[in-house]
């Protein structure tokens, strides 16, 4: 497994609660509470001192019946699906995929267990660790309106190359250039009033100020670029007292010199849109790349993206995790790809698992008295489990006392089971799902043609490798949640 595989446990498909995985986890019956039965109440007394046979009240006297209070046995409402948010780019097309890693470590756990799971199920698991796979941004065929502006230092994705420089030189200025705080002329002139910005705090200076709008712009284009311009500055707050005019009296005396990091004569930047000019010169192309894929890693929640991006990939996942119709089709062609088989059951829901289900004939295929006897069994019982299966063939052995040193010895009979169910699920003729139900492969509707020759079924447990099926055509009818 490489290093860099997320944690992923299939084994947290099997929904049912611990008592039930491992009935040793059931509480005794002797510490269980029991109430005693109560016993048969005699009637009621009524109104009139009598007392009432059951018979249900008079529905023509008002005072046993009142209005029905609708408010009070009214439940909450199921919560409404939220509207998609509006998408001004038609061209845009999004998908999730399934990281290579997440693929090869899922592969493993479904080769190693035998076991056949749900595609869906698995596609839950990939959405609940963020690691397990991307959010592909691409643009619609035959409209190529769509270039995206990737960061490689943080892999944010980007619509304006100018919104990504700025992002990117954000990451990348304590790096690159060296900042030096001097003193200037303070401002002179009469300034009965300062501009302030509500949402933080900064001190921008008079509005009749020379340098006043580039400050504006400045902080609006750094911060805030989500909001319209005009919104950004009908927030500003208009501060008269004394103390605050001569604070910004204070900053403005003080200005801030860039100074790149690199180069034995080191030139002087008068401010950040000169520093910006530099980068752009020298270093953004080596950090900045032009794609027409962009995957966005994960959570875009905790991913920098374009704000114009942001409310189309929370809406996107949130959707996904309702419903993961396109990571499971990504999915299932990437674990095709890994060699795994798929099948539908009767109700449409695609399953996985490492063999090609298949029918045991017990009747022409010769096999030992061990397979056939868990063949039987299985066909003879509805909803088997494997620890039914165990108790069934061969029962466990009373265990030791507590107090006792010794660990429990070891059941050949029990051993011998599992090894010929491994071997039967690998082979594709039992299907072990994950929560542990066990089923026959039932004889298809149309068999095939006897061949001249079949061969013998192997009496041990054999590894045969058989060429990966076409992954499955995944629709959204199949397991579709109510009221979608």
């Amino acid at each position: 497994m490489p290093e860099d595989a997320p944690t992923l446990d299939l084994s947290a498909l099997d929904f049912r609660p611990s008592w039930a995985k491992d009935p040793s986890s059931a509480p005794p019956l002797e510490s269980r509470e029991f109430r005693e039965p109560r016993e048969p109440r005699g009637p009621r007394p009524d109104q009139r001192g009598g007392f009432s046979r059951g018979k249900p009240p008079n529905r023509d006297r008002k005072e046993f019946r009142g209005p029905p209070d609708r408010d009070k046995f009214s439940g909450p409402r199921r919560a409404e699906r939220p509207a998609p948010p509006p998408n001004p780019f038609p061209w845009l097309r999004i998908a999730f995929t399934a990281t290579a890693p997440a693929v090869e470590t899922v592969a493993q756990q479904v080769r190693h267990t035998g076991k056949t799971f749900s595609l869906f199920d698995i596609a839950r698991i990939l959405l609940r660790n963020p690691a397990s796979y991307t959010i592909d941004l691409t643009s619609a065929p035959k409209q190529p309106e769509g270039p995206f502006y990737v960061v490689d230092v943080d892999r944010s994705v980007w619509l304006n190359r100018d919104t990504a420089l700025r992002h990117l030189l954000r990451k990348k200025r304590e790096e690159l250039y060296r900042a030096e705080t001097v003193e200037i002329e303070p401002p002179k002139g009469n300034f009965p009033v300062v501009a302030v910005c509500g949402m933080s705090g900064l001190l921008l200076g008079p509005p009749n100020h020379h340098d006043f709008e580039r400050k504006l712009r400045d902080l609006h284009r750094e911060r805030f670029a989500r909001l319209d311009f005009e919104t950004f500055r009908s927030r500003l707050k208009m501060e008269r007292d004394p103390e605050v005019i001569e604070k910004w009296r204070a900053e403005a005396s003080k200005s801030v010199e860039y100074y790149p990091l690199e180069g034995e004569v080191p030139e002087k930047l008068a401010d950040l849109a000169a520093v910006e000019r530099h980068f752009d010169t020298h270093h953004a192309a080596a950090h900045l790349k032009f794609l027409d894929l962009a995957p966005v890693p994960g959570d875009p929640k905790t991913t920098a993206v374009d704000p114009a991006l942001a409310p189309l990939l929370n809406y996107a996942r949130d959707e996904e995790e309702r419903f993961p119709l396109r990571l499971a089709q990504s999915l299932s062609r990437a674990l095709s790809g890994a060699g795994l088989r798929f099948h539908k059951s009767a109700n449409r829901t695609t399953f996985v698992s490492a063999s090609r289900s298949r029918h045991l004939n017990l009747e022409e295929t010769p096999v030992s008295d061990s397979i056939r006897k868990i063949i039987e069994t299985i066909r003879g019982k509805k909803s088997l489990r494997r620890t039914q299966l165990l108790d069934l063939l061969a029962p466990a052995p009373a265990a030791p006392p507590a107090e006792s040193p010794l660990p429990a010895p070891a059941d050949p009979a029990r051993d011998a089971v599992i090894n010929d169910l491994l071997w039967l699920t690998h082979e594709g003729y039992v299907i072990e799902y994950a929560d542990g139900r066990l089923e026959s492969v039932p004889q298809p509707k149309n068999p095939p043609k006897p061949a001249e020759e079949k061969p013998a079924v192997a009496e041990t447990v054999a590894e045969v490798v058989a060429p990966a099926d076409t992954a499955p055509v995944v629709t959204t009818e199949e397991q579709a949640p109510a009221g979608s």
